[in-house]
């Protein structure tokens, strides 16, 4: 094995520690001595820009990359799942847009149990990690709520426990929320839809309503004949008696 890291590897816990190192990625003499021994890796205070080493450490359970700066786009290289690994801490990065991080979170780290993100832009911890929490236009609830439905196995996120509790909770938020985003794609096509297409749901409308209304009119006209015809010819013809018009009837005119 290569002492080049030797006295920030401990064999007993199977950890490599190359924190405050301005590593921008693992070289290839550091990855054959460590990678296939190495479960906990820690490159936190660094300033990692490429990823794809990850696949080199196939035992890798515990990943510590805390003050990277790291965005989206750098998880967006990497097209396999890592399903060993359970914990990761991503503490102030630059991590911005809640729904992108959490499809690559759950696209890269399926398995991950316990998961920290304090610190960046799209975490709303109202921790003093993040000066521009107040600006984040959701609550933590909503936050927690979005990570737990991508990443079904979470025990832990931030500074929070997930409990049975706070389980049942977010089952029900994230079936609300997923009924909100129905809703959202129903508006959405209604907004999207050309004049054409408005007109044509406009004319089967009208055209639905025309024939209903046409068949409940030939409805009541029917009923009205059919009461007239049955009632009695007393009741429909003219005897004239007590009329004061028969004084001006002639003979001729009969």
């Amino acid at each position: 094995m290569d002492n080049l890291y030797e006295n920030c590897y401990d064999a007993n816990k199977k950890q490599l520690n190359l924190s405050h190192r301005n590593l921008r990625c693992l070289d290839s003499a550091t990855i054959a001595s460590y990678a296939h021994c190495t479960e906990y890796l820690d490159l936190s205070h660094n300033r990692i820009n490429n990823l794809l080493w990850l696949y080199e450490f196939p035992h890798l359970k515990c990943l510590i990359m805390d003050d990277n700066r790291l965005r989206e786009a750098h998880f967006e290289k990497l097209q396999r799942p890592l399903t060993n690994l359970h914990t990761l801490m991503l503490n102030k990065n630059e991590l911005s847009d809640l729904k992108s991080t959490a499809c690559i979170l759950q696209r890269i780290f399926p398995n991950v149990e316990y998961l920290s993100l304090h610190g960046n832009a799209m975490c709303p911890d109202n921790l003093l990690l993040q000066p521009f929490c107040e600006f984040v236009p959701y609550e933590y609830n909503h936050y927690r709520t979005v990570l737990l439905h991508s990443l079904p196995n979470l025990k832990f996120l931030d500074h929070f426990s997930l409990d049975t509790a706070v389980h049942l909770k977010t089952s029900t938020q994230i079936n609300q929320l997923q009924e909100q985003h129905r809703h959202q794609s129903l508006q959405q096509q209604l907004l999207t839809s050309t004049p054409k297409d408005l007109w044509s749901k406009l004319k089967s409308f009208l055209t639905a309503n025309s024939t209903r209304t046409t068949t409940e009119s030939s409805t009541i006209r029917n009923n009205n004949c059919a009461a007239f015809c049955a009632s009695s010819p007393s009741d429909s013809s003219y005897s004239g008696i007590h009329s004061e018009g028969n004084r001006y009837i002639t003979n001729s005119d009969l």
